[in-house]
Formats: structure tokens, sequence, C-alpha cells
């Protein structure tokens, strides 16, 4: 009850008061006429207190009157204005609202038409004035995307102010890598530690190295990778953050460890065999007048022996040409640009006509190179057979792509082939001879008749990393995560009180869930949760939790009207089980945020046990920030705050889609608290008392 009300209701009661008084009086006085007695009051007293009454009774329906009229809508007004004022006015006052205080609703609508212009001019001059940063933003995102290597810059504590596209795909450890994360969530502790110590205490002299190379694993050991790491200094040239740059060098030290194998095999292997043609040989040498049978055992032997050492060294060439070609800069080329670039090049220079036929095809190798020795290999056959035109086509063989070129006449002999092998290509880099060029690729070449009278020159290549012999995606990267976010850098340190904290600086995860019902504790289940991150103020559109969950047992046809989820699209979804500790993982070390929280909050404590998994982190409620910021105005749904804030709401009644919108409502809200001069986490539970209220409502549920 107002103050205003008491206070109408206590005029009222006094009135009331006083006529029950002047009835007392009355009945006890005399005719009119009578003569006054002690017992029997004046006329005028009577009349002194009829007034009395009267006017305390009129006075208290005045002022129910203005309470009802004026006070109650200046009450609403004030609210609504200030709530304008501090979000932002997406729509104005409406002034039949307020059909008694008409002119002051116009007045104030005119204010803020006025203070949006002024705002207006504002933001253009921001915007004009931050146009170039934003040149910039874009300029280093292009940069961080293309880059080959993984790029990782991290605070002093370890946590990610940035990363790029390669580091999210190096690292593949899905759900952990994320702004404002522990770098440690992905990669080993201890050589990121030591790199950081060598730079700590190396001598900052002109000239010396600013940088400390490492060697790492991902936590999961599924890689090993080759890093460096350098220092970022502040004004006072003391650290701040560091960059780490990374690479994977799982296959190259694999193939490292394979070559080495290769050499102290080929060096094991030999040594037999040239033990025994040098014993056989020595023989032979010294006792020339060995008998014909002893001289044919030890003629075995030798036959044997070469025998055995020429397989051995065809193998080594075989597989040195494997590893060696793995070494050199390779990359996906598309069979339609590379052999078009072959043919262009013969028509300007006048050479054969090619002909590309059949379907194009992905293939891996250096692309300059290949078109500069297909080239040549179609004017040596040009010259070597005698045709002028030659077909060339792409062919998918057992993990290799086949090029093909055909054309009528013989096939080139072996012994030819082999001297193009030893020409020098002058295009290519390093002007190397095509033997080369193939054995960077792991490949050769032969030729052999075709039916028909027609010839084929085959040139195997390796296989894509792509398209043809690509595995399936683990996971499917985000179109545009946000990468980076350098206000990280501020961070307040771990050892302050969590309650004093801004609320800025900490890592919230905003989540909503689909159900079976609206009853938890009576037997209704989760069919879906969705999340998002916010770091910093910022919502990170890329860092997101979307899962559908098996509830096991029937949605109920009104619950699938609401949320559109059905059982056929939950039959094959992992349950409760698998999915809620895979939540907890991507919410690990944030604060938990919903609307209306004390209902999601109910589903995920009931499966607390079953799934393993505790929920304790601090739990906000936007539905409750809102109430305690305008406790005048009556609807808190997330439609109606989304409304007031202007923010639109896609794919409501969707999971993701409530928990985007519930981000986006909770990131105006913070302004507004600030606006409050609510700044901390203490704060806002103070003024919102938003734990109890919360576990009151779990109750209820």
């Amino acid at each position: 009850m107002t103050a205003y009300r008491r206070l109408a209701i206590a005029f009222v009661v006094a009135g009331a008061i006083g006529a029950l008084l002047i009835g007392a009086t009355a009945s006890m006085t005399d005719p009119p006429g009578a003569a006054t007695t002690p017992g029997n009051p004046s006329p005028i007293l009577i009349l002194a207190w009829a007034a009395l009454g009267g006017w305390l009774l009129c006075l208290g329906v005045l002022w129910l009157v203005m309470v009802h009229k004026y006070l109650r809508p200046v009450e609403a007004l004030a609210t609504e204005t200030r709530f304008l004022a501090e979000a932002g006015p997406a729509h104005s006052i409406e002034s039949q609202h307020y059909a008694w205080l008409r002119p002051l609703p116009d007045s104030v609508n005119a204010l803020l038409k006025q203070w949006l212009a002024t705002r207006q001019e504002t933001e253009e001059s921001v915007t004009a004035a931050t146009r170039r940063i934003e040149e910039q933003k874009r300029w280093l995102e292009a940069i961080l995307r293309d880059l080959s290597e993984g790029v990782l810059v991290c605070n002093m504590e370890h946590r990610v102010l940035l990363y790029n596209q390669s580091a999210l795909s190096l690292l593949h450890v899905a759900g952990d890598l994320g702004l404002g994360r522990s770098l440690f969530n992905l990669i080993t502790r201890e050589p990121v530690l030591h790199a950081i110590e060598q730079l700590q205490l190396r001598d900052a002299a002109p000239g010396s190295d600013a940088t400390a190379s490492l060697v790492c694993a991902t936590v999961d050991s599924q890689a090993l990778l080759r890093g460096r790491l350098s220092l970022i200094l502040d004004a006072q040239s003391q650290p701040g953050g560091y960059v780490l740059t990374i690479t994977d060098v799982t296959r190259e030290v694999a193939e490292l460890g394979r070559r080495d194998a290769l050499l102290q095999t080929a060096a094991e292997g030999m040594r037999g065999s040239l033990a025994n043609l040098r014993a056989a040989v020595e023989t032979l040498a010294t006792y020339p007048e060995i008998d014909a049978q002893r001289r044919r055992a030890f003629d075995q032997v030798i036959l044997r022996e070469s025998n055995t050492l020429s397989d051995r060294l065809d193998n080594l060439n075989r597989e040195y040409r494997g590893l060696s070609a793995s070494h050199w800069p390779m990359a996906d080329t598309y069979s339609l640009d590379l052999l078009n670039c072959v043919i262009r090049r013969l028509r300007d220079a006048g050479g054969p006509t090619v002909t590309m036929i059949g379907l194009p095809l992905w293939l891996r190798g250096d692309s300059h190179a290949l078109v500069v020795a297909i080239e040549r290999l179609l004017c040596n056959l040009a010259d070597a057979s005698g045709a002028t035109s030659f077909d060339i086509e792409a062919l998918l063989g057992d993990k290799r792509v086949y090029i093909d070129v055909t054309w009528g006449g013989l096939a080139i002999s072996t012994a030819t082939l082999d001297a193009w092998l030893e020409e020098p290509l002058p295009g290519a880099l390093g002007a190397p001879a095509l033997r080369e060029i193939l054995q960077r690729h792991g490949s050769e070449i032969w030729s052999r008749m075709l039916d028909g009278g027609r010839a084929l020159l085959r040139l195997p290549l390796p296989a894509p990393i792509r398209v043809q012999f690509a595995p399936p995606r683990e996971r499917v990267m985000p179109a545009r995560p946000e990468f980076y976010d350098f206000d990280l850098m501020r961070l307040a340190p771990a050892d302050q009180s969590l309650g004093a904290k801004p609320l800025r600086s900490f890592t919230y995860v905003v989540f909503d869930t689909e159900t079976t019902g609206l009853s938890p504790s009576g037997g209704d289940e989760l069919v879906s949760i969705g999340a998002v991150r916010v770091v910093n103020g910022r919502i990170l559109t890329g860092e997101t939790f979307s899962r559908l969950i098996n509830p096991g047992r029937a949605i109920p046809p009104e619950s699938t009207r609401f949320h559109g989820i059905t059982d056929r699209m939950v039959a094959d979804s992992p349950p409760a089980q698998v999915v809620l500790p895979q939540f907890r993982t991507f919410a690990a070390d944030a604060m938990l945020i919903a609307h209306n929280a004390a209902f999601d909050m109910k589903f995920l404590k009931l499966k607390e046990i079953e799934c393993g998994v505790r929920f304790d982190s601090i739990v906000l409620d936007t539905m409750l920030i809102s109430a305690s910021l305008y406790q005048a105005l009556d609807d808190h749904s997330l439609d109606a705050i989304a409304g007031r804030l202007g923010i639109d709401i896609a794919g409501r009644h969707s999971a993701l889609g409530d928990a985007l919108a519930t981000a986006a409502v909770f990131v105006r809200l913070l302004d507004l608290l600030e606006a409050r001069g609510i700044n901390t986490l203490d704060g806002l539970i103070r003024a919102s008392n938003m734990v109890l209220e919360i576990r009151a409502r779990q109750a209820h549920f």
C-alpha cells in the first residue's frame, strides 16, 4: 500500500469519526429553543462538530480522487520517463493514458524528441570518428583469418583474448576454446610457463631475440605443437600479456621418425649383405685356383646378396620419395584451373592443340611446378610422336589422381622417358629437372598403348585433403565467431572478492531450455537446451551451445505447438545424462543467466545426481533484474522487456533463440544497472534480492 493511499484512508476515517461524534452529540441535546444546561451542548458547538466532520470527509474523498487521477499517474509517468531516459526511447509516451495530465506527457515527448535529435548528432560524430578503427578491425580480422599459423593472445593470467580460425582448427577441442577461458584448457602448461620465464629473465638489450621457441601438446595428447611466444609490454615496459603462434608438427615429427627408422634399417639391413659380398669377393680374389663347384657357390652368394641389396635400395628409394614429397609446400588444386593454365600457355607459345576432357577433380601439388612440367611433357610428346593434338583428363585412382594424356600414335619408350626426366625446367623454382619435380610429388611417369591405335602417358599425383578424399568434419566452424576482445587484458585479478568484481568483468553463459511441460517436479523433462557466452559485455555469437535431448517420454502436442520439437526430432538425440555434462563443460567458470531462471534451474537441479554434475555457480535472472529496476511496470516477460528496450527477437520459443534474446536483454540491462550506480555483483544481489527470490521460485516449481 502506497503512502498516498494510507494518507487518504486516514482522512476518510477521521471524517467518519467526526460524523459519529456529531451524531452522538446531537442525540444528547435538547430540542431547539430549550435553555442551555451543563449537560446540553450549545447549537454553535454542534455546528462546529458538523463542519469539522464534513470537512474531513470531503477532504478524504478529494484526496482519493487526487491519488487516482493525479498522484498515481504522475508516479507511473515518472517511472516511464526514467525508463526512457535510461534505456533509450524506442517509443514515445502515449498521452491518452494520462488524460488529466495531458500537457505533461506532451512536454516530456517534446523533450525526448529533442534529446533524440541531440543523441543522433552525437552518434553520427562518434561513427565518423570510429570509422577508421572499424576499418582497421576488418583488416585485423582478414589477416587473422588467412594466417596458416594458429595465433593466440593471452593476458598474464593465461586467459585467451584473441584467437584466429587456424587456432580453432589446430586445437580442435570442441567447446573449450573461447574468449576469457584459460589457455591451459587447451595446451600443456609447463612449456608455456618456461618460455615466459625465459623472456622475463632475458636481457632486453638491443638486438636480443624477443621471442622464445617452445614445443607443447594439446591436453588430449592428440597433437604436437611447435610455437613461438613473445611478450606484450605496457607503457611501463611490464608484461601485460603474450602472443603465441602455433603450428601442428605431429605429422612432421612422425615423418622424421620414419626417416630415422629408414636410415637405421638401411644401415643394419645392408651390413649383412655387404659383409657376405665382401667375404665372397675376397675369397675368390685370394684363391683364384678354387675349383669350379666352390666357385659356383660363391657366385650364387654374390648374385643373391646383390639382388637383396638391389631390392632394399629400391624400397629405400620409394620410401624416401614419399618422405621428401611430404615436405615440399603443396596445396589443393582444381584440375580445371591447372590444365586450363597449361592449355593457355601452349596456345600462346604456338604449341600443340590440347583438349581437356572428363570431369574436373581436386588434386594436391605445387601448382606452378606442375604447369611447367606438364607443358614440357606435352611439347616433348608432340616432337617425339609427331601428333599435333592431344586429349588430357583427370581421373580418380586408388587414393591418387591421374593426369592422362592420350593421342593417336605409338607409346613413348622407357629410354626416351628417362631422357626427358633429366631435362632442366627453367620456369620452375630453382630450375630443377623433371625428375625432381616428380619426386616432390611422389610420382613417376609411364606410357603404354591403348586400343584403337591410341597411346597413353600417365602422371600420378597426390590426392587432395578435401572433396573426394576428405574425412568427415567433426565440427562445423562458426561463420564469423567473435575471435578477440582486448578489454579482457584489464580484468580484475582473480584473487579479488567475487562480490566486489564489476559486473562486466564476469564471463556469463546465458541459457534457455525447452521442455515437455511446465512441471519439472511432476515428471516433465528437457527436450532442448541452448546457450551463448557473454564476455566483457559482448555476445559471442560464434560460441554457442545447442542440443536436442531425448526426454525418454512422449512430447505432448500442446508443448510441440509451443516449441516445435517433435518425438521424431529427438528420437536419435542423446539423453540428458549425456547432454548436461557437455553443457556443464561449456559453462565452466561462467555465471549462469536465464529469464525466469528458477524454472530452468529446477530442471537442471533435478538431474544433478543422475548426470553426475553440479550446477552450483551463481545464477542471475533477467526477469528479476527488470522488476527491481522498474517496480511500477507490471509486465516483465521476455517479450515485454525486449519490446521496451527495442530488441528484435528472432527464433522465439527455440532454446538457442531465446538464449540469444535473453543475452541481448541482459547486455542492455547492464547499461541500466550502471546508470543506477549498480556496478558490482554484490550491488546487484542486494538491489534485487536475487538469491532468495530464485530459491523461493524454485520451491514453487
